[in-house]
């Protein structure tokens, strides 16, 4: 039976809170949750969001608790979407490589110039073909200027990010790499023109541009799609020596973009939206609270917990801290909001239910993109990486047994109706955190909105299914 048919019973809760976990691309089987919530009617009066949680919070609720927009932004979103600009990080990259090579040819064919020979016949020890005059005038001026835009890709990657982000949107996100693709096809075409003319003919330094296309190629068939691109790229790529590999402005553009039209206003006095971060220079969680009047128990609850609540009173504030929450470490760089450097609250407290119960909170609604009994088995022989990708989930599944071991007496998911309430999947999701994929993600959406309704039947917050007709 079809959601609309069953009507919400009526739950003797009167201050529900919803929670939306962190997970990455797996916020899509929130959406589907949040989908089932909207057709069952269940409306909640605290909505506290973490990481990818506080992005889909502020759509949600920014749309009224209407989920249309939200789906249809799951269902088309990329990679570059929330910033995930693999061409730009590979730019920068390849900008410093290209700057050192550069101007190590040049040393070579300066050394090599007939009025200085300083290393003779070095052109035939390294490329095994002798260069006259003209052909090395020739590789000075393209080696200078690959040497130039090798610096302008290095110095200036993360302006490239910005100019991107801002056209995302509305540009075809597909026509960048098809003039790439172009570009290098021609370029490996023209590269036979010395062997049919004889005509003197940068060969080194064509060669080195065939590479550098090649690469930033490489780069933005990985960012379209997992795959064998991306599994290379993350081999070649260097570990990054800044804040982060990328910036957060493409989160903020999306949730602009996502917002622009809603109906709904993220400040209202009916709901309270808490979206929580970490600060990286005092290690406190704090929760930035949409609430106007924040009561002074809510304050002294979740300064026990070592977190702080701080209130939000334009939408701007709001996106900035959504834009904090979801600022997760090394893929992103901190937030800086509020006189404080933010990282993502997910990393350190993903399902931050004392906030809920200090603001309040009589019941809770709780979707987690993990299964709550705990990580899947280990192989019998791990690798570093594996031990390394089990520690995340380690954390996630600690905190969140703590958090539900320090529920009040008689909060639990027993009862009809329950007080708590679990959306969770039964195994591992089909996705990674940073699988951002529209095929992935409408696949997420349905599994989010199937293990809702069962949740929902679970808990008994719905009228049982009348099977007599």
């Amino acid at each position: 039976m079809s959601a609309e048919a069953r009507r919400l019973r009526d739950l003797p809760f009167r201050r529900l809170a919803l929670v939306l976990s962190g997970g990455g691309a797996m916020g899509a089987y929130e959406a589907g949750a949040l989908e089932t919530l909207e057709r069952a009617g269940i409306r909640p009066q605290i909505v506290l969001g973490v990481s990818v949680g506080a992005i889909n919070a502020v759509v949600w609720v920014a749309h009224d608790m209407r989920t249309g927009p939200l789906l249809r932004a799951w269902r088309e979103l990329e990679p570059s979407g929330i910033g995930l600009r693999w061409i730009s990080l590979a730019a920068g990259a390849i900008g410093a490589i290209l700057v050192v090579l550069a101007t190590f040819q040049l040393v070579l064919v300066f050394a090599d110039m007939p009025m200085l020979r300083l290393i003779p016949q070095i052109s035939t020890r390294v490329s095994g073909i002798p260069i006259g005059i003209g052909s090395m005038l020739a590789e000075i001026a393209v080696w200078l200027v690959m040497a130039v835009l090798g610096a302008a890709l290095a110095f200036q990657s993360h302006r490239i990010e910005d100019a991107v982000s801002r056209r995302a949107s509305n540009a075809d996100p597909e026509r960048p790499l098809r003039i790439l693709e172009q570009a290098l096809i021609a370029a490996a075409a023209l590269y036979v023109i010395p062997a049919l003319v004889a005509v003197s003919w940068p060969r080194r330094a064509h060669l080195m541009a065939l590479l550098v296309m090649a690469l930033l190629w490489i780069a933005g068939r990985a960012g379209r799609r997992e795959g064998w691109a991306r599994r290379l790229l993350m081999h070649l790529l260097p570990e990054t020596g800044g804040r982060g590999l990328w910036r957060g402005n493409a989160r903020r553009h999306l949730m602009e973009r996502l917002i622009a039209d809603a109906p709904g206003s993220l400040l209202r006095p009916d709901v309270n939206l808490i979206l929580s971060a970490c600060s990286v220079d005092t290690g406190r969680m704090h929760h930035f609270v949409t609430e106007r009047d924040v009561p002074a128990a809510f304050r002294e609850r979740v300064a026990k917990a070592l977190g702080e609540v701080v209130p939000l009173h334009t939408v701007d504030e709001v996106l900035d801290a959504a834009v904090a929450s979801s600022a997760v470490p090394l893929v992103f760089e901190p937030a800086h909001f509020n006189g404080h450097d933010y990282v993502d609250g997910g990393v350190f407290s993903n399902q931050p239910l004392h906030a809920a119960l200090a603001d309040g909170a009589d019941s809770l609604l709780i979707v987690l993109v993990s299964p709550s009994g705990g990580p899947p088995p280990m192989s019998a022989e791990p690798n570093v990486l594996e031990i390394l990708s089990r520690l995340p989930q380690i954390s996630n599944w600690r905190d969140l047994q703590s958090e539900l071991r320090q529920l009040p007496e008689g909060w639990s998911r027993e009862g009809h109706p329950a007080r708590v309430c679990v959306v969770e999947p039964t195994g591992m999701l089909p996705a990674s955190l940073l699988g951002i994929d529209p095929s992935s993600a409408e696949r997420l959406i349905r599994l989010g909105a199937d293990d809702a309704w069962k949740a929902l039947e679970r808990a008994g917050w719905l009228e049982p299914a009348d099977d007599s007709g």
